[in-house]
């Protein structure tokens, strides 16, 4: 999730008037000509979240698998604002019978404390080909949802509404009304699409995504702007591999897992690239984010899994200018992987022991 999405609706109340709050302005009143719309957030654990990256990864195993991700952003915004959260609830499983996978995901986002609410449910669908006999398939998926948005108005402050000196109010200390319309509702519902590809073998893995393929309409400013109002589409493209260390049969292998993965979004571009390292049953990553071409966080993980659970938590320490100060971001994710139950994972040869 990119820093600017949150940050040009709730800067303006949350900091004292001074340069930096007036930079601020500024972008606010730069953006408050264009329609407002959310960009998808951008799990730092994609690995606890693969079907949030690719729908081709549903079905990765023929057991459920079961996750559940929360991402904090900025837990030290002022206490009226909250930070920006995000829940994720999701399911997979592979069916041999049909050579496919299905899936099934539930997120919602609160950012700002109320400010823009949304609710996305997704029913996933990946079907599986066979390249060679030696563990090299193609994958591809497609994901079909419904989304409910809700914005709070009154929360909302426009660039007609700031005074470069006074913020808020007029010299007399009178509050700036803004000339923006009022929406007759503030509560969208939308269908979504997205579709993805995926090739892998026992060691390498390598994907492309794409989301909002029917580029929805959800703009709710009626002035200001002539504009186009669709979602933009969000590209991914992904890639890692895997390397198992030791080589001894055992419950739990030591395995290096680096991958990338890139992210474009209209203006918005994030790269995270790092690895992960499994050693026993605790696991630990490092990765490095960069967000339009500068240094935005280094990401460090650390994880523990346990028969049919694994748990994970991730801390993204800021680098860049907005700096420390809001607290970073954090992710904790449950996984709940029935393999080792059903005595599946015997009969797997793939490189997503991290996905798992």
């Amino acid at each position: 999730m990119n820093n600017k999405r949150a940050l040009n609706i709730v800067i303006v109340k949350m900091l004292g008037f001074n340069l930096f709050k007036f930079i601020c302005i500024f972008l606010i009143w730069a953006t408050s000509f264009c329609n407002i719309y959310a960009q998808d957030p951008v799990f730092s654990q994609f690995y606890a979240a693969p079907l949030e990256v690719n729908p081709a990864f549903a079905g990765l195993g023929r057991s459920p698998r079961i996750g559940i991700n929360y991402r904090n952003q900025w837990p030290f915004i002022e206490q009226q604002f909250k930070s920006y959260t995000t829940y994720l609830l999701s399911y997979d499983q592979y069916f041999k019978t049909f050579k496919s996978g299905f899936g099934f995901t539930l997120l919602a986002d609160d950012a700002g404390d109320g400010l823009i609410k949304t609710i996305k449910s997704n029913v996933i669908y990946s079907y599986r080909v066979p390249l060679t006999k030696k563990g090299h398939y193609i994958k591809g998926g497609v994901e079909l949802g419904l989304v409910n948005i809700n914005y709070n108005w009154d929360k909302f402050t426009f660039g007609d509404q700031l005074d470069p000196e006074f913020g808020l109010i007029t010299g007399g200390g009178v509050p700036i009304i803004s000339k923006e319309i009022r929406p007759a509702k503030t509560n969208l519902n939308y269908f979504d699409a997205g579709v993805g590809m995926m090739y892998y073998s026992p060691t390498f893995y390598i994907g492309v995504a794409t989301k909002h393929i029917n580029s929805p309409k959800i703009g709710i400013l009626t002035s200001n702007s002539d504009g186009y109002n669709g979602l933009p589409l969000r590209f991914t493209v992904h890639s890692g591999f895997e390397w198992r260390i030791d080589k001894r049969l055992g419950k739990y292998k030591k395995i290096l897992s680096p991958g990338v993965i890139l992210t474009k979004q209209a203006q918005f571009f994030q790269v995270n690239l790092g690895t992960q390292y499994q050693f026993s049953t605790v696991f630990a990553g490092i990765w490095y984010r960069i967000a339009r071409h500068n240094g935005d966080a280094v990401i460090g993980t650390l994880g523990f899994r346990k028969d049919f659970w694994k748990l994970t938590y991730s801390f993204d320490y800021t680098t860049s200018s907005l700096g420390i100060g809001l607290g970073g971001s954090h992710e904790l994710s449950l996984l709940f992987n029935f393999e080792s139950v059903t005595k599946e994972k015997k009969n797997i040869s793939d490189c997503f022991d991290a996905f798992r």
